[in-house]
């Protein structure tokens, strides 16, 4: 569950903290025949005791509370999302956005009437609940827990509680007492996700924010997405309503289609042309990454210009920019993935060509198959200019193909994929599956009709560590062979100086490996060495 948000992740392990505990609360139904049918967690069959209190106690004085407010056109969403009467006092606006109440007028309406309900304390019970029924109820099927519930903490905060049975009185209480707890509880779970943001994910002089979707909040509504990996935008889901994502046209195509956030919350930024937003000039370059990256330049109006390379590679062009020529950086906001001085691997025009030429010298056998790691995004020019020299077509798979699709790439270059692997004997794969030779040889297994040998590429920056000087390492067992190249669309240590020594910038921010003042100072000294 790593590639999930806070919120999913939380979700996820409810559910199974849920299957576990409700297994000792299986819910038994008879049916007419006098058969017993046994439900999971969670599922309630029809004329049951709880489904009825659930529906016409906890939902019904909801469903009205709603009409009152003339908003009766949301009730089938809250009851869809079982929004019951004491949920619906810790719903929050991002709540509302994420259940599909996006209009702001309704949203303030219901945060308003939200309020008034926790400033009077009368309507702590819900008035139209059959008390009797929810008690009950509530006897026989323990309900569900947060996660938070099963953190060390006081035994008053651990303690659930039970029902009184005694009158409406003790009901109020410990329903009011419950509540009081479950509020703190959303408090806390709340302001643990308000984790301080990177000083690398702000820009100085401005009130944007860049690719620190892991740290949403009310303050910000300029969003910046440098590019479309993982890592930077993390905690951006459908759900999105902080204001405006702002990214290249090639990055607002995939967080359109893997993510599904409509165009009308994205605003594209073109390359190479200086536009104005909120006051503060803005220009973006090609970050010679993967697809769609960006090194964005801000120009705020305190005259202290800020250049963000978000994920980068240093080339000429960028040295010959007149942009960056006339413009006097004040902040440098640096990808520092490679800033140690061992990682001074080559140019990848000259990888590239290795893995050509190791292509041409292991094909020798017609029964090789040729594997070439790639990420989401990332890598295309090292496929794509295999597929060019050699004049061979590379398969990838058709969710592969609609990522190339939004890449807008030329006709002459989307001509050498396929999603037919018969048709070529060069497949592009997911990193992770030719990370080891254990995985490759599970590759191998599946392809034993058709391939008696299985040649990997594993392209990467970190293959250039202390003592792998070369262009490419090769490793072999039995029929499967393993080439780790240096294949990097980072900056290598010897490009960084050299940017840093082009920008000349009055402060450098590390975006990788800060962990505080001694690695950013480590880190800087010796990029100015």
């Amino acid at each position: 569950i790593s590639g999930l948000s806070d919120d999913q992740r939380q979700i996820h392990t409810n559910e199974c903290l849920d299957s576990v505990e409700g297994s000792a609360n299986v819910a038994v139904a008879v049916s007419n025949d006098d058969t017993r049918t046994h439900q999971g967690p969670g599922h309630v069959v029809d004329g049951s005791p709880l489904k009825s209190a659930t529906k016409a106690g906890n939902l019904s004085s909801v469903v009205e509370w709603l009409r009152n407010l003339g908003l009766a056109k949301y009730e089938e969403i809250f009851v869809s999302q079982e929004i019951d009467w004491e949920a619906l006092q810790w719903l929050t606006e991002e709540d509302l956005c994420s259940i599909g109440i996006t209009t702001l007028g309704p949203r303030k309406k219901i945060l308003h009437a939200i309020k008034e309900l926790s400033n009077d304390s009368t309507t702590t019970v819900e008035p139209k609940a059959d008390v009797s029924k929810v008690v009950a109820d509530e006897t026989k099927f323990e309900t569900k827990k947060l996660i938070t519930d099963y953190f060390s903490g006081p035994p008053s905060e651990r303690k659930r509680g039970g029902v009184a049975t005694n009158g409406q009185s003790s009901v109020r209480k410990n329903q009011a007492n419950s509540t009081h707890k479950s509020v703190q509880r959303n408090d806390r779970l709340r302001n643990g996700k308000q984790k301080n943001v990177p000083v690398w994910c702000c820009v100085p002089g401005t009130p944007f924010r860049v690719d620190a979707f892991k740290y949403l909040r009310r303050d910000c509504s300029h969003w910046f997405l440098s590019h479309f990996h993982l890592d930077h935008y993390q905690g951006l889901t459908k759900s999105f309503c902080h204001g405006t994502i702002y990214c290249s046209s090639i990055t607002a195509k995939l967080v359109n289609l893997k993510i599904g956030i409509p165009f009308d919350k994205i605003q594209v930024l073109p390359l190479n042309q200086k536009i104005n937003i909120a006051g503060t000039d803005v220009t973006c370059f090609d970050a010679n990454h993967c697809p769609g990256a960006i090194i964005i330049l801000f120009e705020p109006p305190n005259g202290k210009p800020v250049l963000h390379t978000g994920d980068f590679r240093f080339c000429e062009e960028m040295a010959q920019l007149s942009v960056l020529q006339a413009c006097s950086i004040h902040t440098l906001i640096l990808d520092t993935t490679y800033c140690e001085s061992q990682y001074d691997f080559p140019k990848q025009e000259t990888v590239i060509q290795f893995v050509i030429d190791a292509i041409q010298a292991e094909a020798f056998n017609p029964r090789t198959l040729f594997l070439i790691g790639s990420y989401t995004i990332g890598k295309e020019r090292l496929f794509l200019e295999v597929a060019r020299t050699l004049r061979k077509k590379v398969y990838v798979t058709a969710p592969k193909l609609r990522i190339l699709e939004c890449l807008g790439l030329p006709r002459e270059d989307m001509q050498w994929f396929t999603t037919n692997e018969q048709d070529s004997h060069i497949h592009v794969v997911p990193m992770w599956t030719i990370a080891n030779f254990k995985r490759l040889k599970h590759v191998s297994d599946q392809y034993t009709r058709r391939f008696n040998l299985i040649v990997a590429f594993s392209p990467t920056g970190w293959s250039f560590g202390k003592g792998k000087k070369s262009t490419g390492k090769r490793w072999q067992k039995g029929t499967v062979i393993r080439y780790e190249v240096p294949y990097s669309e980072h900056s290598s240590f010897t490009e960084l100086k050299e940017f840093v020594k082009l920008i000349s910038p009055v402060n450098i921010i590390p975006s990788v490996n800060n962990h505080g003042p001694d690695s950013h100072s480590a880190m800087v000294s010796q990029l100015l060495a």
